[in-house]
């Protein structure tokens, strides 16, 4: 089946363009989902999310996937990103999805640090999500991002961190990510693991048994805290990205056979009549 894809750019609610790229079927898809890519990265995720796409559309879905602002080609600054700033775009990206494709159901899947807030929007706005898809998600960000780090202790920023972060507005949260003052106050309060109870939508957890990044006990402590079908999917093995150790670009064969299981499993589920 013939697919097309398109570089699209949208607008959020406070006005910044996010970039995004929309690949469709060759035939009217009944069925389409909005990718939101983890923190750091792009809406390509290092290959992953443009081979997912295009796996979705041999099985007749179309799919919206773009940049978090402050990434890649999106405008906005990484240290001025929020989870409310995420909930509202991914709004946005649903509506634009929606009013673009015209599929009679839309899902939505998120993966690792987007996992929580992807969650926590299906449990929000019930009748806007067919089906929820989360990838290895992070889903308690206080417990990452205040309780395991360092520099908090006892939920007080250490002096030194916090001359940091007055001096250059912003902490590293990894490598590639940076988290401002009005993140590091929002976890504390947003806690998509105590919502998942309201989520109504039939959902599929995938996660690598070997994630050092978001362990999988996670994603199984969190399986029974659902009321819909919830459906979690061992990848046995596999690190975080579905990857063998230290592979970023996901080069290695077994990195690839096992992403190609992923896909194949994803877009099978999500074109089952019953769950």
């Amino acid at each position: 089946m013939t697919s097309t894809e398109h570089e699209i750019t949208f607008r959020t609610l406070d006005g910044l363009h996010l970039a995004g790229t929309l690949v469709t079927p060759g035939e009217p898809p009944e069925h389409a989902v909005v990718l939101v890519h983890g923190g750091g990265v792009t809406r390509h995720e290092g290959g992953f999310f443009n081979r997912l796409a295009a796996g979705f559309s041999d099985f007749g879905i179309a799919s919206l996937r773009f940049d978090l602002r402050g990434h890649g080609e999106s405008e906005g600054k990484q240290e001025e990103l929020t989870l409310s700033a995420i909930l509202n775009d991914i709004r946005v990206a649903l509506r634009h999805a929606r009013d673009t494709i015209g599929a009679p159901s839309l899902s939505l899947l998120g993966t690792s640090f987007t996992g929580g807030v992807t969650a926590y929007y299906s449990a929000k706005h019930p009748d806007e999500i067919s089906r929820l898809v989360l990838l290895n998600p992070r889903l308690n960000y206080k417990e990452r991002t205040i309780d395991s780090r360092p520099f908090w202790q006892n939920d007080y920023l250490t002096d030194e961190a916090a001359a940091q972060l007055s001096a250059q507005g912003y902490l590293f949260h990894s490598s590639t990510l940076k988290h401002g003052r009005a993140i590091y106050n929002e976890v504390f309060w947003l806690r998509p693991h105590e919502v998942l109870c309201e989520i109504k939508a039939p959902t599929l957890i995938v996660h690598g048994t070997k994630d050092t990044f978001v362990p999988v006990e996670e994603s199984k402590t969190a399986v029974p805290q659902f009321r819909a079908p919830c459906r979690l999917v061992e990848i046995e093995g596999a690190q975080h990205g579905f990857a063998v150790h230290d592979d970023p670009q996901y080069l290695n064969p077994q990195s690839q056979q096992w992403q190609a299981f992923v896909i194949r499993t994803v877009a099978e589920w999500l074109t089952q009549k019953r769950h």
